[in-house]
């Protein structure tokens, strides 16, 4: 009986290395916001899978209905405040999702054919912009632009 305690002791020392390798590799949570920009439902939700893709490899993204939902709600009643901050708002969203980072994917149009899409990556906890890239498309059709969106994603998924 000492002998399979003493077993299994040992065995459950070699196991804890195990579990913290694991979570080294663990990846953030980050919360990506709803893409903005002059685009229609389609657009937005391809531009959103394109920025979920190149971000995946660094982050478990949330993002979705659900997460849209809360976003809107989380400005709606910071919007009602003398004090608005959109600094309140990514902390409110971060704490539902257990979040490390938010994550905001936008994209202006200049003109008819020529977009500014712009990546940016909000640390919650430190309160710091982490990431802001921005790149522009001229003469740009949709397939570019989702392209775009991909590999700034995969840049910051780098950063």
């Amino acid at each position: 009986m000492r002998n399979m305690l003493k077993i299994l002791a040992v065995s459950m020392l070699l196991l804890v290395p195990i579990f913290h390798v694991q979570s080294a590799f663990a990846k953030e949570i980050a919360v990506l916001l709803p893409v903005t920009g002059p685009l229609t439902p389609y657009e937005k939700a391809e531009l959103t899978k394109q920025t979920v893709d190149g971000l995946s490899v660094k982050f478990e993204l949330k993002h979705g209905e659900e997460v849209d939902l809360v976003v809107k709600q989380a400005f709606q009643e910071e919007s009602k405040k003398q004090d608005c901050d959109e600094t309140n708002c990514y902390r409110r969203i971060a704490a539902r999702y257990h979040a490390e980072k938010i994550v905001a994917m936008r994209v202006v149009m200049v003109k008819a054919g020529h977009y500014l899409a712009a990546l940016q990556i909000y640390d919650v906890m430190t309160g710091e912009m982490t990431v802001s890239q921005k790149r522009e498309c001229k003469d740009c059709s949709f397939e570019v632009l989702k392209a775009l969106c991909k590999e700034l994603a995969s840049q910051a998924s780098k950063v």
